[in-house]
């Protein structure tokens, strides 16, 4: 595979695994996410910068800044499966669940 063909591939492999956009089929063996990891970068200037866009075309059209922020945040988790929403749930959970170190590690391993 050409250079070229392997950093498409690595941009692929981080939309793949950061959001839920449509990023093709890999051609051959996948990279290994360590080589794809300069692509995070990318995927997140896409999403945040679809997010701002919602955001301000909602704000134009007239409707108040807390709805236009809300509706971004739908769109955000729409775009990434709620990746970061779950994220921030998980570090709450370890802050404010259980009262030992063990019950809280317990908590945030679970799935549900």
């Amino acid at each position: 595979m050409s250079w070229l063909g392997r950093r498409i591939a690595e941009v692929q492999v981080a939309f793949m695994l950061l959001t839920r956009l449509p990023a093709g089929r890999l051609v051959g063996d996948a990279p290994a996410l360590a080589a794809a990891k300069w692509a995070f970068p990318l995927a997140g200037l896409v999403v945040g910068g679809s997010l701002a866009g919602v955001y301000i075309a909602m704000n134009s059209l007239g409707l108040p800044a807390g709805l236009a922020a809300i509706l971004a945040l739908g769109a955000g988790v729409m775009m990434t499966g709620g990746l970061h929403e779950d994220g921030l749930a998980d570090c709450a959970d370890g802050f404010g669940g259980g009262k030992t170190r063990d019950q809280k590690l317990a908590i945030m391993k679970d799935s549900r």
